[in-house]
Parts: structure tokens; sequence; C-alpha cells
């Protein structure tokens, strides 16, 4: 009864774990204690109150390791990293399910693995590093479907959900809608509640930003039933927020202060993060002006400045951690050669008699073209240092490539050669304003003349001159400052000049050979 009813009503299954629970005790069986425990702990998570699933999470745990029990120990880390994360402790969320990540990999276990990254995928969402979280949707769906396992159906649902959900963060209002759709397919209110409820919430969110408010409106009342049937603290607020957030663009403020003042009693109450409390927040100061509350209206604004800082700095903080320890490019091969694994277990004594040959013929061939794959890349990150080592020494000469001013006789070409070497020692090239009308004005000369220049003496356009000089300072920085390479590939992008990762990773490997991510790997195993 308790799984019958442990995702449809989470009050219901609380009863029959609750049950359950004084029933294992009379056994003194530690196994199905533990087991009991751990449903104790979900349920009370799935209904928030977290503090009591932490306590039934630890008394579990500490069960699981008393009995050597892989299987529960790993299920319960999982679980205390769902409690970090709804807590807004991203941090600890993400130690987590790295340690939880690495027990599934020992145990071989492919399900678990595609639920911790479809939790990864959920941390990159809440701290908006929205497209490595569409990607790492993307490619745990295609896992997904490729185990063609109706033990995986759920997490398929949720995958689609959380990219609809993603897209909708990004504004791609089209591909939020298409996954909403597709997972709403999938499920109804009967078979997966939550999920039912989570994609009708997305629904009504997409109306709201196509500027359809009133049949938002309506969407939303109809659904609030099931939301209070169903027990959930955090879409009933998310459903208030919308509720607010259209009554404001109707500039009924009256409506606006109603559901917002509700969210900001249930956040009070309940130990959940809301990151649109901020939003909240700001919305209440603006209709609390427009009715000439001004004491309100100065209290919620003061608030609303509160949330800038504190989530800048959690995003920044957890995507370095993620990007450090479970980087998007090793992903997908960690799970592929996992199921790899998987396979041969499963058939281990038929493939031994029947197919042994034609294995191990197979492996000698990946192995050959694995080695030598990695030989090449080894070959290419040596000769790039030989080449990052030859940029050191030449630091303190001239930069002006191939060509010496000695040699120059025309004193205006010789006076923007000597402005460039200017330009390159105090590095103007890494701000992101830098074009070549920047450059034109800095060495006061027209573009036409100075595109020219750099044409003829260094043989090559501006544009590839100013990526190669950003690109080889990139390259020596990343091999000398451990701390720059904790950073996410976004934020050395722009440490470099670069506005777009795309940009900064495409000029990345087309000089180099190699991604930026493989060159910080290679470092930082070196």
């Amino acid at each position: 009864m308790y799984l019958v009813y442990r995702y449809n009503n989470p009050k219901k299954a609380k009863i029959y774990a609750d049950e359950l629970y004084v029933k294992v005790q009379m056994t003194k069986d530690d196994r199905k204690i533990g087991e009991a425990l751990f449903r104790k702990a979900f349920i009370a998570q799935s209904l928030n109150d977290n503090d009591d699933a932490f306590k039934h999470v630890e008394n579990s745990l500490s069960i699981a390791k008393k009995i050597n029990s892989d299987s529960l120990i790993l299920k319960n880390i999982v679980l205390k990293g769902n409690i970090f994360s709804l807590k807004g402790d991203y941090k600890n969320a993400t130690d987590q399910y790295l340690s939880a990540k690495d027990i599934a990999k020992s145990m071989g276990s492919i399900n678990a693995i595609l639920n911790i990254n479809h939790n990864i995928g959920f941390l990159k969402k809440q701290t908006n590093d929205l497209k490595e979280a569409v990607q790492i949707f993307t490619e745990n769906l295609e896992l997904i479907r490729q185990q063609k396992s109706s033990d995986l159906e759920r997490l398929e649902i949720k995958s689609l959900s959380f990219l609809s959900d993603t897209y909708l963060k990004m504004q791609d209002y089209k591909n939020a809608e298409l996954y909403a759709n597709e997972a709403l397919q999938k499920t109804s209110f009967k078979k997966f509640q939550d999920l039912y409820i989570y994609n009708s919430v997305s629904k009504f969110i997409i109306s709201f930003q196509q500027k359809k408010y009133k049949i938002s409106i309506n969407h939303i009342n109809s659904l609030i039933h099931g939301i209070l049937e169903f027990g959930d603290r955090q879409y009933l607020t998310t459903s208030y927020l919308y509720l607010g957030k259209n009554y404001l663009q109707l500039q009924e403020c009256d409506s606006v202060i109603k559901y917002f003042e509700k969210i900001k009693v249930i956040t009070a109450k309940e130990d959940f993060e809301f990151p649109e409390l901020k939003e909240v927040h700001h919305s209440l100061g603006i209709c609390y002006t427009k009715i000439g509350d001004k004491e309100k209206s100065l209290e919620n604004q003061k608030l609303a400045a509160t949330f800038d800082q504190k989530y800048d700095s959690i995003n920044v903080i957890v995507n370095n951690e993620l990007h450090i320890k479970n980087d998007i490019v090793p992903l997908k091969e960690k799970i592929e050669s996992l199921d790899d694994y998987g396979q041969q277990q499963k058939s281990r004594a038929t493939l031994w008699y029947s197919i042994s040959g034609v294995l191990i013929l197979s492996l000698l061939l990946f192995f050959f073209l694995y080695r030598k794959k990695q030989q090449q890349a080894k070959k290419r990150f040596q000769e790039l240092l030989q080449t990052i080592d030859a940029l050191e020494q030449s630091k303190t000469e001239s930069q002006l490539v191939k060509t010496t001013t000695s040699v120059i006789t025309d004193e205006s070409v010789l006076e923007i050669l000597e402005g460039l070497k200017t330009f390159e020692e105090k590095k103007y090239y890494l701000r992101q304003d830098c074009t070549l009308g920047f450059v034109a004005k800095k060495l006061k000369t027209n573009t036409s003349y100075l595109s020219n220049v750099i044409n003829t003496y260094k043989e090559k356009p501006f544009t590839s001159y100013l990526t190669e000089l950003r690109i080889n300072a990139a390259l020596i920085r990343l091999r000398n400052d451990q701390k720059l390479r904790a950073y996410t590939i976004k934020a050395i992008a722009e440490e470099f000049g670069f506005k777009r990762q795309e940009t900064f990773s495409k000029a990345f490997k087309a000089q180099t050979k190699m991604l930026p991510s493989h060159y910080i790997k290679s470092i930082n195993n070196q």
C-alpha cells in the first residue's frame, strides 16, 4: 500500500510507512528496519518535512553501514542529496550525489546512475547553468530509452518534464511545450500524480509567457484542488506565484497581494527553498506602492535586495564544483562503459561458451583503437605544452610575428606596430569590448589602415590576430593557475574576452585541436 500511494498520495503513504515501521521493529531484522526507516524518510521528504526526513535517513544509513548493504547505503545517500537540494544547500547535495555515483558504479547499477545524473541535471537547472542542464537531461533521456526497461518509465517522464522546465527558463517556449505535452501523454493524474501536476504547472506557466493571462488563471484554478489533495506545498506556492504574476499583468494589485502574501506565509512555515521569493517581494513592493502603503513597500523592497547576493554566490560555487567533479563530456562515456559491464554480467556464462572468441577479438580491436586515440591525444597535448613553453619564453621579448621593426622604414607603420606591442603587453585584447575600432582608437589611426597593417605584418586578419592572442593567454594561465582551472568553461571564456562559451570552445579547438575541458583535464591529470 505504501508503494501504491508513495507518488500519488504521500499523506496516505505515510500512514502505511509508519505502520510498516511498527511491524518490522518486532522482527528485530536490521535490514527490514533500515528499509522501513528509508521509506519513512522518503515520505517525510515528499511532504516537505525535511528535518524528520533527515533524521530517518541518518538512522537508516547507520543500519545500512552496519549490515554492509550497498543498495540501502546508495538509496539513503541519494535521498540525503535530495533533501539538501530542496533546502537549497546545493553544495552538500552535489557531494552526496557524486558519492552515490561512485557506489552505483561499483555496484554496476545503471538505473541508479541514470537517476543520479538526472539529479545533477536538476542542480544545473536550479543554479541557472541551463545549457548544460539541457545537455545532461537530453543525454540521460537517450540512455534511458536505450535500456528499454519498465523500471525507468517514471525517470523517462521526469526527464521530459525537466527538459520542459529548463527550456521554459531559457524562454524557448516551443520546446518547453513540446516536452511538457510528451510527458503528459505518457502519464495521468492516477498513474503518476506528482508528474502530471508538474507538467500541468509547466503548461500554465507557458500560457503566462505567451501572454494568455486569463487562460493561465483558469488553468491554475482548475489544478489547485488536485494540488491541495496531493499535499505538495511547492506546487501550491508555484500556483500562487503565477496567479500573482498573471494578476500583476492585468494590473489587479489586490489579487497580487492576496496570493503573494500567501506565498510568504507558506515559505516562512515550510522548510524548502523558493528562489522566486525575490520576485514575490519585488512585486509586492510595486503593488504596495500603488495602493499607498509605503511602509510595506519599503519592507518588501529591502527583502528583495538580499536575494541577489545570496543566489549569485550559490550558483558560482555549485557550478564550479559540478564542472570539476562531473564534467558533461565523460558523463555519457561512463554510463556507456557501465552499460557494457552490466550487459556482460547478465550473460557471462552464455558469452563465455558461445561467443568468447568474438568478444576477445572485439575487445582487442577496441583496445587497439582506444590506445591509438589516447596516444594521439597525448602527443597533441605534449606538442601543445611545447608551444606554451615557447610562448612563455617569448613573453619578455617583442611578440611581433615574423617581422622585426628594424627592417621597416615606413614611420607610420612602425608607430602602429609599436602601438600593437603596447596593446599586447597591457593585455587590452582580453576586454570583451575589444574591436578593430577600439584598437584603432587606442593607436590613433583609422580602422582601414590598421587592418591593412595587421594583414601585412601579422599575416592574418584582425579577428584571427585577436583570437590567437586570447587563446595563447588562456593556454598559459590555465596551465599555471589551478584556481582558474576550477572555473566553468563559460567563466573561463569571459575571463579571456569571449562573450559566448561556444565561440571560445570553437576557437580553442581550432587553434589547439583540443577542447578546453580536455585541456584542463590533461593539465590536472599531469
